[in-house]
């Protein structure tokens, strides 16, 4: 077992982290920060104000709250649509800078949002009614309508939806019960119904498969699914315990969430080193399961209190680190432009390995993720005080440095700056590599030309805006509160573990030990178990 499962979290257990100070990115600012900078400061006010302005709302034609999922243009209305998902990887950094930032502008924003989901799971659509499916509609018009085209809503209904939905209401809903808003009352008697609605449809949907997050003929089970339906259920059970509201069923949804914390583990190849995004990992079959899904899940589930966690993907974790590096070079692969990339140029990020639309070409959202996972890691680092290499996370450190050796590396030892660095200078190397690809007005669209390079796709795409704000506000320090995962508690103290050294090395002789199923011991212990199997709700739906 490795050391470092006592230390989950070292100084930072039961703290729930909410702050936002600029750049604790390493001991020091490194030359490439200034370029960097001076691109955030050109993209960051034109992002935002193509996003509240130029694709959301009345402005843009839309319903308040209704954000399309490119800039409206009659000549591409099959891209003029409120896609769900697009629309939630859009409000979470908005109400990231409403909630922890403490941006008071967004506030009649986030209160239109709220009222758009709500309105979003009552729509009778073709995947039936709030009670026979439409709950998981994916995509509607820009006025909340249903979408009578099939052709139109490829990939819905999506199995995503409704816990995405209910990680949106939920963050906004732990906000306003504080008491300086002093909205609980609407909370519990107004808003937990409606999302309450979502979560019992996760609780007995689960371990149903759906379409494929980005590849419509592809049916099975999902990690980024799964992830979303994971964090819902642990943070509605702890919000209706907050508002002492449906108290009857925390108990179900945490044994739920158990459960899926176990499902999500079996996603991890161990052999290849890399989360897969899919339970079809069969290329005959459409997918490989290489993708920069999981990329997204640890940005998006990013919780300095939960220190370097393997069970929730956090950024800094042995598995994170590996499937970027593992994921990052079959993208390099696979796109010409990158092929002949030097060992030490970072690739581009894609949807998936064997992705056909629109061409197949390197994204902007999935790139700029790759990033804000490396700015996230470098800020849990910096608070727990030090980096830990593991046989898992070897191949990644290796990169930079072929001497990397296994160990625990003190905050302010040699080998500890010399690590952190090479990853920001890393992540620092993504986003410029997407400066150099960005348009003249900089409104990001879709894609990266695959062969020679350049913008490419719908202009105004809110997945690349989004992840943009998200790498913006990474690169600045922000860092989310904890959304119900339990926060592990500091079993050995630093100190004692640093007492001789500030540099542990080799202490790890054998394989890495994932008898614990990825799940930190301590957390491990606290895991909470159904008393019985819920009748017809096999425990393991994908055969193992």
């Amino acid at each position: 077992m490795r050391l470092a499962a006592l230390l989950p979290a070292l100084g930072l257990a039961g703290q729930a982290l909410a702050s936002s100070h600029a750049c604790q990115l390493s001991d020091g600012e490194i030359p490439s920060d200034k370029q960097v900078k001076e691109y955030f400061s050109k993209l960051a006010p034109i992002t935002k104000k193509t996003l509240l302005h130029d694709t959301t709302g009345p402005e843009a034609g839309a319903l308040p709250g209704v954000v399309a999922a490119v800039i409206p243009d009659p000549n591409h209305p099959e891209f003029s649509v409120y896609w769900l998902r697009d629309a939630c990887l859009v409000y979470h950094p908005w109400l990231n800078e409403l909630t922890v930032q403490g941006d008071k502008s967004l506030r009649p924003m986030a209160d239109d949002l709220t009222h758009a989901l709500i309105r979003s799971q009552l729509v009778v659509s073709l995947a039936g009614n709030v009670l026979t499916g439409g709950i998981e509609e994916a995509v509607f018009d820009v006025h909340l309508n249903m979408i009578q085209d099939e052709a139109a809503r490829i990939g819905s209904p999506a199995a995503d939806g409704p816990p995405f939905r209910a990680d949106v209401l939920l963050k906004y809903a732990e906000w306003l019960i504080k008491p300086e808003q002093n909205n609980g009352t609407w909370v519990a008697d107004v808003l937990w119904p409606k999302l309450n609605l979502d979560l019992q449809w996760i609780s007995s949907h689960w371990n149903i498969s759906s379409y494929d997050l980005w590849w419509p003929p592809v049916f099975g089970g999902s990690y980024w699914t799964a992830s979303l339906q994971y964090r819902a259920l642990r943070g509605g059970a702890r919000l209706a315990r907050e508002i002492h509201r449906g108290l009857d069923v925390v108990e179900e949804y945490e044994t739920r969430a158990s459960l899926i914390l176990d499902y999500m583990q079996t996603f991890w190849n161990e052999h290849d080193g890399f989360m897969s995004e899919t339970t079809i990992t069969d290329v005959k079959l459409g997918r490989s399961g290489y993708g920069s899904a999981p990329l997204t899940v640890s940005v998006y589930n990013f919780d300095p209190s939960l220190g370097c966690d393997d069970a929730t993907f956090q950024p800094c974790s042995p598995r994170a680190l590996s499937s970027l590096k593992v994921v990052g070079d079959h993208f390099k692969e696979f796109f010409p432009i990158s092929r002949n990339f030097p060992e030490d140029q970072p690739p581009f990020y894609g949807f998936f390995t064997e992705d056909e639309f629109i061409g197949g070409h390197p994204q902007f959202f999935a790139s700029f993720n790759s990033a804000e996972q490396l700015y996230d890691a470098l800020y849990t680092w910096d608070r727990m005080g030090y980096v830990e290499v593991t046989c898992v996370s070897l191949k990644f450190w290796l990169q930079f440095d072929r001497n990397t050796r296994i160990g625990l590396y003190k905050k302010g030892s040699k080998t500890y700056n010399k690590l952190t660095t090479a990853a920001h200078e890393w992540a620092n190397k993504i986003v410029l590599q997407l400066a150099a690809n960005t348009p003249e007005d900089y409104v990001l669209v879709e894609c990266i030309e695959k062969t020679n390079g350049g913008p490419y796709g719908p202009r105004g795409m809110i997945r690349s805006l989004a992840a943009a704000l998200g790498v913006y506000d990474a690169y600045n320090g922000l860092a989310p509160p904890n959304w119900g995962h339990p926060i592990p508690k500091q079993l050995v103290n630093i100190e004692d573990v640093f007492a001789y050294s500030d540099e542990v090395v080799n202490w790890e002789k054998e394989n890495y030990d994932d008898g614990y199923r990825g799940v930190d011991p301590a957390l491990y212990a606290h895991r909470v178990h159904s008393r019985d199997r819920y009748e017809g709700t096999p425990r393991y739906r994908y055969g193992f």
